[in-house]
């Protein structure tokens, strides 16, 4: 009976608590069924927020505005400026050689003069005075030669009287020479050709002595140039032939001209080095002395991708731009990694990075952060 009761008490046991690896499995098995409907379902709420972010013109105008620029390749030239004055080889200020009163003046400012043409009379009495003397002494040595001369080959007279009539008498000759070389600077003629620019002294004024000035101021325009200094640091960015741009305040013209020359000599007192333009517009409106502005480039890519330089960020010593990353209605913030080419003030010029088509936060950049989503107000 005892035995009976022991077994029974087992039997009731094992069918109370049933199998516990049985049980364990159900559950694991209802578990992944439940993670699975529910990754099912958060997707499903991830595509209703997007449709939602999509139709909901409310959301949509939470979205930072900013303005933003497309990415093109274009040619990009950086330009520096310097400071030119136009000068000429023949702008000449004409002074006698002799100092004399003037007499009479032939030209006028504005006229035209060739070379070698009086421009004015001196008065050239005193030399004129000196070659009479002179000419007078020359009639009586030239006597006594010749009359030394005839003695001399009929063996009367001496060697020394013969030599010194001769000596004398062809002295005289050069300084009748001399002075009539003399007299003619008393005629003061033209160095060059070209115009009257300024006449500076009038009739009846002492000129060429060490308290007057020159006569007259000629220039030839045909020989004008325009010459500019700038640092050594452009000693390989400035190149014959290379295209300038010129502006003259005074004037308010522009001129688009070619470097015709460029120094070899470097100065040691400011470390700058000349170069020179010959000009081919606008010559008849220039003067020496007029000042030109002229704009360079130290820089030129035909084909470059530049950005303005304040947009360039950097950290991590990495640089980076904000982007805009399109996907359908919605644009938002991306971070774009960069490689730079060339940087200067204005524009860096980008080596790799961003292509054609990008869309670069220009305004608002402050504003946002990646992955914002942002309203483009302007391109």
């Amino acid at each position: 009976m005892k035995n009976i009761l022991t077994i029974f008490t087992i039997i009731s046991l094992a069918a109370c608590g049933g199998s516990p690896s049985g049980e364990l499995e159900k559950k694991q098995g209802e578990l992944v069924q439940k993670e699975k409907e529910l990754a099912s379902i958060k997707k499903e709420i991830l595509d209703l927020k997007r449709d939602i972010a999509a139709l909901d013109t409310s959301i949509q105008d939470n979205a930072i505005a900013v303005m933003a620029l497309e990415i093109k390749e274009k040619a990009f030239k950086n330009p520096f400026e310097v400071q030119g004055l136009v000068e000429s080889d023949k702008n000449v200020l004409v002074s006698p050689e002799v100092p004399a009163k003037i007499l009479k003046l032939y030209v006028k400012e504005g006229q035209q003069i060739k070379k070698g043409e009086i421009i004015a009379s001196l008065d050239g009495s005193i030399a004129k005075a000196q070659i009479s003397e002179l000419e007078g002494s020359l009639e009586l040595a030239q006597a006594n030669f010749e009359k030394q001369q005839r003695l001399w080959k009929q063996n009367i007279g001496s060697e020394m009287q013969f030599l010194q009539a001769k000596n004398q008498y062809e002295s005289l000759k050069n300084k009748i020479k001399t002075a009539n070389t003399q007299l003619g600077k008393y005629a003061l003629k033209a160095p060059i050709s070209g115009t009257v620019d300024e006449i500076m002294a009038n009739e009846g004024e002492l000129v060429g002595s060490l308290t007057g000035g020159p006569v007259v101021r000629i220039v030839n325009l045909s020989d004008i140039k325009i010459v500019a200094s700038v640092s050594e640091t452009y000693l390989d960015k400035i190149q014959v032939g290379q295209n300038v741009e010129i502006h003259f305040p005074s004037l308010q013209i522009n001129s688009k001209e070619k470097i015709s020359a460029v120094s070899n000599i470097i100065n040691s007192n400011n470390r700058t080095f000349s170069f020179y333009i010959k000009p081919t517009q606008h010559i008849e409106l220039m003067k020496p002395n007029l000042l030109a502005m002229i704009t360079a480039y130290d820089y030129v890519d035909d084909e470059a991708i530049s950005v303005p330089t304040k947009l360039v960020r950097i950290a991590n010593e990495e640089y980076f731009i904000y982007t805009i990353k399109k996907e359908g209605d919605r644009n938002t913030v991306q971070k774009s990694i960069i490689e730079i080419k060339q940087q200067f003030p204005n524009e860096t010029i980008i080596k790799s990075g961003l292509k054609p088509g990008d869309l670069i936060i220009t305004e608002g950049v402050n504003s946002v952060i990646v992955g914002d989503q942002v309203k483009i107000i302007s391109e």
